[in-house]
């Protein structure tokens, strides 16, 4: 390729950029991360903490101006899901990708170029306001139906100050049983 050519075509591309980053879907969605502390911009954009962004908006972003759109999106999803239109229609990979992350599967698929090991970091990071939990502290709630006997034990064991609630109780149980068994 003719050197000429080449800088047509980089010229070209940075214009459209530049016009890009002008485009109201962009500016949204930079303004929302932004608020929520998971992205920083050297650009001029307000933060916008209850904006409310269609999910196609926040894709064509991360896929024509910002790619780290794409690395933050399913932290953003998993911890301000409010701020989130057209959840229902997410594209397959989302959804997998904010499936293994909660269940906090060492291997989920890329997205767009972007790696699991990358999307996964970003929602077990711990904001320095501590306004949301890593996505591997999140507490999932699970519908169990134990014995009689079981729930006594288990407050007998709340009642000799071993544990403070059933939740915690249990998951202690959890846990010495995985050490001794696994």
């Amino acid at each position: 390729m003719e050197t000429n050519e080449f800088l047509k075509k980089i010229k070209a591309k940075a214009e459209q950029n530049k016009l890009n980053r002008k485009d109201l879907r962009f500016k949204k969605t930079i303004g929302m991360l932004k608020a929520k502390g998971l992205l920083q911009t050297n650009l001029s954009i307000p933060a916008r903490t209850g904006a409310k962004i269609e999910l196609k908006d926040v894709l064509w972003a991360g896929q024509n101006v910002e790619p780290r759109i794409l690395e933050v999106l399913p932290a953003a999803i998993i911890h301000h899901k409010a701020n989130f239109l057209g959840l229902d229609n997410a594209p397959k990979e989302i959804q997998v990708i904010l499936k293994a992350i909660l269940e906090n599967a060492e291997n989920g698929p890329d997205f767009e170029g972007i790696t699991y090991a990358k999307m996964k970091h970003w929602a077990n990071v711990q904001l320095k306001d501590k306004r949301t939990k890593p996505a591997k502290e999140l507490r999932l709630p699970k519908t169990l139906r134990f014995k009689a006997d079981t729930i006594a034990k288990l407050h007998r064991i709340i009642a000799a100050g071993k544990a403070k609630d059933l939740t915690s109780a249990f998951e202690e149980a959890v846990e010495k049983y995985d050490e001794a068994n696994c």
